[in-house]
């Protein structure tokens, strides 16, 4: 699961953290038999666009499967590379069948991202992860359209 440095209420984030800059639609898959690995792909949309994201990752002490499905305001964004990086996160998740949670990432060009995921499986874990990611600048497209989802937004890449 992704999770944050650390995890906050919602309204408490949005004044920390100030005005979202952009949004990041994801959907990662995690696995875990002893260390784990979490792997998926996204969408940021930022400005008049939707660029493709690559997410990797790892973690230790855990065990099962689980897909995560997840919304994120992105804060202090104001050039596409700084999204790019290792944000460090401290995960915790017992997942059977659904769940979710709400938390706040970082990377080391001062990027949060407050998420939002939505979770299914079979998974039990405690560990810090780190994450990777790599925004693809080359692949934006012009979005087309106001309010879309993103399950929307991830079925049409």
């Amino acid at each position: 699961m992704l999770a944050g440095i650390f995890t906050i209420p919602t309204a408490r984030a949005d004044d920390a953290l100030g005005q979202p800059m952009a949004r990041l639609c994801f959907s990662v898959k995690s696995i875990a038999v002893a260390g784990g690995y979490t792997w998926g792909k996204g969408q940021l949309l930022y400005g008049t666009h939707s660029y493709p994201v690559r997410i990797r990752g790892g973690g230790a002490v855990g065990i099962g499967y689980s897909h995560i499905r997840g919304d994120g305001s992105v804060y202090n964004l104001t050039r596409l590379g700084d999204l790019n990086g290792t944000y460090w996160a401290v995960k915790a998740e017992a997942t059977m069948a659904r769940g979710g949670s709400w938390a706040v990432m970082e990377n080391n060009n001062n990027i949060n991202i407050k998420i939002s995921t939505h979770n299914s499986g079979a998974h039990l874990s405690a560990a810090v992860m780190r994450l990777t990611l790599k925004v693809d600048p080359n692949r934006g497209k012009t979005l087309s359209g106001e309010g879309l989802s993103c399950r929307a937004i991830l079925a049409h890449p």
